[in-house]
């Protein structure tokens, strides 16, 4: 079965649009006829500079508002923990802007028919396709993976007429050079989108046009007219001064115009075949290594998002479902590849020169959930640049003083590691970060890696220093958290809302994983891990209410959303281990339900969590409901996923809980089929990972798994 997105016009939102990527760069195709765009995303291209906050606190700074959550007074505790708050906010990821090819009408009247636009996820190369007037003209374009342009081919019958041209977003100046369209120019200087003489990243590009056998170009301005031309690559390299997130990017900026330059000319040595072929092997090399097939029904025939309104009205479409599994591994290796930034909210992709959520790493959820999925899907690679950028965070340290580091609710290229905003709600949550770590162990439990996890022991020690200086003792001599939230929920205190509380759950949780895979880690590598272990067994546990819901403040306490998003005080059950033999299960189920029955679990990411979750408890049904939900509600017609608006997390969530649904490992045990949709009767799965770094493969009818070699 083919594994294409697939349409029979051409798109009219970005939300319709295709996605390509070679990790650093990203386009969104529009396959358009008579006008095409190409939106062009890089992934360094960012507001601001190194250091723009520097606000310094101290601990004593704290020691009122200890006081004020030990007597309860957690309205009082909420207004004093605001005005210590910096007031500041991570900077912003900004689009480059848009390459337009205009195919020129040769009569008034025009007939257009066979149209159909398509991403072949199996080769990573978008196409279009379609009759003008009785003549067929195609189209190709991929981001090279191999040779890190873009490459756009059009090939007509007869000859045609096209003007090539781009609209750029950011502050810029353009000129010819050597037959190409050169632009370079300036990220804007802070997060309000505007220039001043500050240090900003600069950027250069170059768009060259390469015509086949016969036809004449004219380059000119910001544009190339190309005449009489029934075959045309163009080429595009973009490259900015961005050379680490604690360099200024003009004064210690990288050379990136001869970069840009270079690049360019060696992908022009190649012809289009050349250039097609060594893009899809080296995409092939991370796609070819995981396959899911799922039996059902073929839908294959009709256009995806006809097939996406099916499924959300009920359709069982099991193909569709493959479909997403794939789309979900494709954007992963689009979007982040070695030496390449980290996902952030949207991937690689933004259209927006102010984004929503400034297009960031959120790191209360979102940044982790693009990553849930690469070790099982045999991606290691692409998990890489997450675990550098928590590098970077441990370099920065914290801003209080204490050992080691700590990274809040947001980051950005610089590596941002500050509370943000002056509400709690959004911006005083220090675990961002050791949420994060946890990947490191992921990554060494798939990849069994040794030398890997003794280069990032340090940042897991540096952790669980900060966190040993953070915590305080509460009256039962249990070490705690203070003050603490639950990130982006409040309950109700005297009329108020706050959110500033002692212990959340998901605090208490986080820090008692990340000092047991400290532990872990060090006693694998021979390190001396008993302050560790000792600073462990005095966590404070995690409680239950009288109703036997999980205690998400730590007591009983009015919620203000009792449906909310996040379900943040589950993390100890997904994405963590640390409840598989606790007999959290029940506990789990409740507080689950209670969200769900107030409404919960209706964002895209949400939603994708929850499924994660169901899976966990060994409940297919709700497995399938929450993947039926994503295509009723939370995915745009290019499969991308709907927060409302577009998030890429939940694409990775989702393809998460299908992983889950058909294999998991946290336990130790390999567990074939432990939440398995009704409805996928039968089907194939070939080179998964587990957390004991075996791949792979087995085959399942009528509930019943087989391994296959």
């Amino acid at each position: 079965m083919e594994r294409k997105l697939w349409y029979a016009k051409e798109a009219g939102t970005w939300e319709e649009a295709l996605p390509l990527g070679n990790g650093r760069m990203g386009a969104m195709v529009f396959g358009g006829v008579f006008r095409d765009r190409f939106q062009i995303n890089e992934d360094t291209l960012w507001t601001g500079c190194p250091g723009k906050c520097t606000t310094e606190h101290s601990m004593e700074e704290l020691a009122d508002i200890r006081r004020l959550l030990k007597e309860r007074k957690y309205d009082e505790a909420h207004r004093a923990l605001s005005e210590t708050m910096a007031d500041v906010n991570s900077q912003m990821y900004v689009p480059y802007g848009s390459i337009f090819i205009d195919m020129i009408q040769e009569k008034t009247k025009c007939e257009i028919t066979d149209y159909r636009r398509e991403l072949d996820l199996e080769s990573g190369i978008a196409r279009t396709a379609f009759l003008y007037n009785g003549e067929r003209i195609e189209k190709e374009a991929f981001v090279s993976l191999a040779d890190d342009v873009l490459v756009v081919h059009i090939k007509c019958q007869k000859g045609k007429q096209f003007h090539i041209y781009q609209a750029v977003t950011l502050e810029n100046s353009v000129r010819e050079s050597g037959g190409a369209i050169e632009t370079q120019g300036r990220c804007p200087t802070d997060r309000n989108n505007v220039y001043t003489d500050e240090e900003s990243v600069r950027f250069c590009s170059l768009m060259k046009a390469l015509p086949g056998d016969c036809g004449q170009l004219a380059p000119g301005g910001n544009s190339v007219m190309a005449s009489g031309v029934s075959e045309i690559t163009i080429l595009f390299s973009l490259k900015t001064s961005f050379n680490g997130y604690d360099k200024m990017p003009v004064s210690q900026g990288r050379e990136y115009v001869n970069a840009c330059r270079t690049a360019l000319e060696a992908a022009s040595a190649y012809g289009y075949e050349a250039l097609k072929q060594r893009h899809t092997e080296a995409y092939g090399k991370y796609y070819n290594r995981v396959s899911l097939w799922i039996d059902g029904e073929d839908y294959s025939a009709l256009p995806t998002d006809e097939r996406i309104r099916n499924a959300g009205a009920g359709t069982v479409d099991n193909g569709l479902v493959s479909l997403l599994f794939d789309y979900g591994r494709y954007l992963t290796i689009c979007a982040s590849q070695p030496g390449t930034q980290p996902m952030n909210l949207q991937g690689i992709w933004n259209e927006r020169p102010i984004p929503p959520w400034a297009s960031n790493y959120t790191m209360n959820i979102n940044t982790q959930m693009n990553y849930w999925p690469v070790e099982t899907c045999d991606l290691p690679e692409c998990h890489m640049p997450l675990m550098v950028m928590l590098k970077e965070l441990a370099e920065k340290g914290n801003h209080y003083g204490l050992r080691g580091w700590a990274s809040w609710h947001n980051s950005d290229l610089w590596r941002f590691n500050y509370e943000a905003t002056k509400n709690p709600i959004w911006g005083f949550w220090q675990m961002g970060g050791f949420w994060t770590a946890r990947h490191i162990w992921e990554h060494y439990l798939h990849t069994r890696d040794q030398a890997f996890l003794r280069e990032y022991y340090p940042v897991l020690t540096g952790a669980a220093d900060f966190l040993e200086d953070w915590m305080v003792e509460d009256e039962e001599g249990h070490l705690t958290t203070s003050p603490s939230t639950s990130p982006e929920n409040e309950f109700i205190w005297n009329g108020s809302r706050c959110s500033v509380c002692e212990g959340s759950a998901m605090d208490l949780s986080i820090i008692y994983d990340l000092l047991d895979k400290t532990v872990k880690a060090g006693q694998i590598l021979g390190e001396d891990t008993k302050h560790y272990l000792e600073l462990l067994g005095r966590i404070r546990p995690v409680t239950t209410g009288e109703d036997g819901r999980i205690l998400e403040w730590g007591c009983a306490l009015e919620e203000r959303e009792p449906g909310h998003r996040h379900i943040s005080h589950l993390y100890g059950f997904f994405p963590s281990d640390i409840w598989a033999d606790a007999g959290m299960d029940e506990a789990v189920r409740k507080t689950l339900q209670g969200r769900l029955d107030n409404g919960g679990g209706g964002t895209g990411w949400s939603n994708a969590w929850i499924a994660n979750v169901h899976a966990r408890l060994r409940n297919p049904e709700g497995v399938m409901h929450h993947i039926r939900h994503m295509f009723a509600a939370s995915i745009y017609p290019n499969m991308m996923d709907a927060h409302p608006p577009f998030q890429i997390d939940g694409n990775f969530g989702i393809l998460s809980a299908i992983c889950e649904a058909l294999m998991q490992s946290h336990t130790g045990e390999i567990q074939l089929l432990p939440a398995l949709p009704e409805e996928w009767k039968s089907g194939e799965v070939r080179g998964f990972v587990t957390r004991g770094g075996e791949k792979i493969s087995f085959r399942w009818k009528d509930h019943k798994a087989e391994r296959i070699h």
